[in-house]
């Protein structure tokens, strides 16, 4: 098993826990940021978006998140060979109720597609326009699909027609540990069900497992409008049906963020996630720790209902997917958010 990247990852949530002692009353949520890497995205890794605020029994809330990333990586290591170009696009389905005063359970059902898409000549404007580097786009033809893999000792993926359908099922479930003076923890854990054709890369065919603390402050360092996160989880990997010498079994994330009130019904987050390698393999993409930035902002449209957007970037060029936009629109009629 390859930790590569694990122990740095705990000695951030240090820092974070340091960094969010103050306290005070209103809590930001966090963006949604779904790794939608072809190759990544298809095991359970939770989302920053899975907090610490735990519903009261019989208490209930809907959302919808869609999640649009483009792709553009060819790298060869030795025996090893990686092209991934093209586009994801996952739309997640998500039912929350609450069992008990301090435990809610929540269902996710995505559908997925994988795309030549359309978004490459956006995103080399997005990126001339920040000065951020392009990585293979500038030397590879525009909106085709070709995901592949190939090495030693393990099996081909091949993925160069568009394809679709539903995704894998996650349940959550979310544990209560604190709530005082603008402070909360929760204990979280998930399973995700090999319900997507991993043929096709719509899921891994395996059973993965996920075991987390969630944290979140309000009034951080003393100020009312600004709020922060963090997330620590370790997540157990179930056999895929391909790359099966390759995975790792254990894969630690950590993600953290800060929350700016501008307005009583808009949000600004900014935020950033860390994970160990997935794979034991040569290729960055694969084999090392992973980090991407997040930013956005919830926008409370109506009493029920709020509306977010934001779009990522990898910070580390090649080891996350190049750019991702998301938007969601979530629903909480039956309750306010703690």
């Amino acid at each position: 098993m390859n930790m590569h990247g694990f122990p740095g990852v705990f000695g951030i949530l240090l820092v974070s826990q340091w960094l969010l002692y103050p306290a005070g009353n209103a809590i930001a949520e966090a963006l949604p940021d779904h790794d939608n890497g072809p190759l990544t995205g298809i095991f359970g890794f939770p989302e920053s978006t899975e907090g610490s605020k735990i519903f009261a029994q019989s208490e209930d809330a809907w959302g919808a998140s869609l999640v649009i990333a483009s792709h553009s990586i060819e790298e060869i290591r030795g025996v090893e060979e990686l092209r991934l170009d093209g586009e994801t696009t996952r739309l997640a389905f998500t039912y929350r109720y609450g069992l008990a005063d301090k435990l809610d359970i929540s269902i996710e059902a995505p559908y997925v597609w994988h795309q030549s898409g359309s978004l490459d000549s956006i995103i080399d404007g997005w990126h001339k326009l920040f000065g951020l580097p392009d990585g293979e786009r500038a030397t590879r033809a525009q909106d085709q699909l070709d995901i592949f893999y190939s090495g030693s000792q393990a099996s081909a993926v091949s993925v160069a027609q568009n394809a679709a359908g539903i995704g894998d099922l996650r349940v959550l479930l979310g544990w209560r540990l604190s709530e005082h003076g603008g402070r909360s923890t929760a204990l979280r854990l998930s399973v995700k069900l090999p319900t997507g054709d991993s043929d096709t890369l719509l899921g891994s065919g395996g059973t993965d497992f996920s075991l987390g603390l969630a944290g979140d402050v309000a009034g951080l360092w003393g100020k009312g409008n600004l709020s922060g996160f963090y997330r620590a989880n370790i997540t157990y990997l179930g056999e895929p049906d391909f790359l099966t010498d390759r995975y790792n079994d254990l894969v630690g994330q950590l993600s953290f963020g800060l929350g700016l009130s501008v307005h009583e019904n808009v949000v600004l987050v900014a935020q950033s996630r860390i994970r160990s390698a997935v794979y034991d393999s040569d290729i960055e993409n694969l084999g090392d720790a992973s980090a991407s930035l997040t930013f956005g902002a919830t926008f409370k449209v109506s009493k029920d209902y709020r509306l977010v957007l934001s779009v990522g970037e990898d910070v580390k060029p090649g080891s996350a997917p190049d750019v991702s936009f998301q938007i969601a629109l979530r629903y909480d009629g039956s309750r306010q958010p703690r």
